[in-house]
């Protein structure tokens, strides 16, 4: 009986330590632990998702407007056949549809083309105006895409190369990233205004 009682006591033990060690731990965009009040805070308040970390039981927090410099730019704008683009010295504008969502599922319908186009059309103009080339846009998974025909163009994401760079997670909606021939980048991860594409134009310019 004695025998039992410690085993019973050992696998007590055990259980409660896997369990331990199972329980999420929480990060902030550094790696720094946090509390899980603060971690859904700062995701219900503030610009950032909740992405799964390194680790299986970490959630880590990642800013929704990324910017910085990668080391070759050049890849990114020959894999999208802009080689003549990137000796002119214009950042290119990609904009990302991961898949089918229920962000993206709704709001295009037939009564509401000619907003989509026209709104197309200013954000072309504006990229233009700010000595910047596209918008181009690219996909993972077209599912859904065909309700944008006639509006706008998609092709493929050339071997997953922004997927992988800028867009590791499915965000929802869409997203965008602007690279300038220096490599400075500014993006966006999920919905947003095409405003702020522009507004990323601009900040890159001021960094130049």
């Amino acid at each position: 009986m004695k025998h039992f009682l410690i085993l019973l006591l050992s696998i007590s033990v055990f259980l409660t330590c896997q369990i331990s060690f199972a329980q999420k731990v929480y990060r902030n965009e550094m790696g720094g632990i946090i509390t899980r009040e603060s971690y859904e805070e700062q995701i219900l308040n503030g610009p950032y998702f909740g992405v799964p970390g390194l680790d299986e039981n970490d959630q880590v927090l990642i800013h929704r407007m990324p910017f910085g410099q990668i080391d070759n730019p050049e890849v990114f704008y020959k894999a999208l056949g802009l080689s003549e683009v990137l000796k002119e010295g214009k950042p290119i504008v990609v904009i990302f549809y991961p898949g089918k969502d229920e962000c993206n599922s709704t709001g295009l319908t037939e009564g509401n083309t000619k907003f989509y186009q026209k709104d197309q059309e200013w954000l072309a103009k504006n990229i233009a105006k700010k000595g910047g080339y596209g918008p181009l846009y690219i996909y993972k998974n077209p599912s859904g895409l065909e309700k944008y025909s006639g509006i706008m163009t998609w092709a493929p994401d050339p071997e997953g190369l922004f997927e992988q760079r800028f867009f590791k997670f499915p965000y929802p909606c869409r997203s965008f990233v602007v690279i300038d021939p220096s490599g400075n980048y500014r993006a966006i991860l999920g919905e947003f205004p095409n405003s702020q594409i522009v507004d990323a134009l601009k900040k890159l310019e001021k960094s130049r």
